[in-house]
């Protein structure tokens, strides 16, 4: 049975009606600007998880050209640095790989003022220079003396440091295969010294004079192990002669620093490249 609209509740129908579309607008209209929001992020959300794997990806191209294709010959200490681009995902990565700076121990202090150590050069060289890991090898080092002057000088002591982990086997040829040996340990490495009675060796003007002796060690882990030799010589203006850190063992992978930029997203990388693969250092994104 159809109600019968009675004449007091004509005029309220309509009212009513209006009212129930002003509230379905008071709640459409934010429910519309939360979802075009909820969707404006998602996509904003959406590029910034595409950007980070794609300077990733970037990254990871890097590496590759380090450890497969070259890139890592192409890098020296004075070009330490290239700068390239590749696409990844319809977007633009932008790489820099750098060689980081060698961390090769910092050279001899230079001579008082005054002094002739100029009189007297003093190297260095090892055979072999590498040896495989965990396997006791001998190295032959050999020191060389050389006077550059004009005139004789007296050697007074010949001295030696050895790689941590290098012990002294003998001597083979050179000045002082008579001299007796003093060996200290010092923070964990061999130090070698012969010093002389007089009458002192002699090098003559423009003479080289070398000593040559042995050393085993065995190699735990890869890394340069240095040495480093040096003389004492007279007249007193000459002193102490180093030659620094010299004839390496072993080598030290370089470590390189590798940052790609995609858009607004940056990843950067420290990586460590050896024969035997890639070590990741640090990884960092922003």
């Amino acid at each position: 049975m159809m109600r019968r609209i009675i004449n007091g509740e004509k005029g309220q129908v309509l009212p009513l009606a209006l009212a129930i579309l002003a509230l379905g607008a008071l709640i459409i209209a934010p429910s519309l600007g939360l979802a075009s929001s909820t969707l404006a992020g998602s996509r904003m959300y959406g590029q910034a998880i595409t950007e980070r794997y794609s300077a990733g990806a970037g990254v990871e191209h890097a590496i590759w050209q380090l450890k497969y294709n070259g890139l890592a010959d192409s890098l020296t200490s004075e070009n330490p640095a290239v700068d390239y681009s590749i696409a990844v995902n319809n977007m633009t990565a932008d790489i820099t790989v750098t060689r980081m700076e060698d961390t090769f121990p910092p050279e001899p202090p230079p001579p008082p003022e005054g002094s002739q150590a100029w009189r007297i050069q003093v190297a260095k060289s090892v055979e072999p220079d590498s040896a495989p890991l965990g396997q006791p090898t001998t190295f032959t080092y050999t020191i060389y003396i050389e006077n550059v002057g004009t005139s004789e000088v007296h050697l007074e002591e010949v001295g030696d440091l050895l790689p941590v982990g290098f012990v002294y086997t003998g001597t083979i040829s050179g000045l002082i295969t008579t001299v007796e040996l003093t060996q200290n340990l010092v923070d964990g490495q061999w130090e070698l010294v012969w010093a002389f009675s007089p009458p002192l060796p002699v090098v003559g003007e423009g003479e080289t004079v070398t000593q040559v002796f042995q050393a085993t060690a065995t190699l735990e882990e890869e890394d340069i192990y240095w040495n480093t030799a040096w003389v004492v010589a007279s007249p007193d203006s000459i002193g102490k002669i180093s030659t620094g850190s010299a004839a390496p063992v072993g080598e030290s992978p370089y470590v390189y620093d590798i940052v790609c930029n995609v858009e607004e997203t940056s990843v950067r990388a420290q990586v460590n490249i050896s024969d035997t693969g890639v070590s990741i250092l640090l990884w960092e994104i922003e």
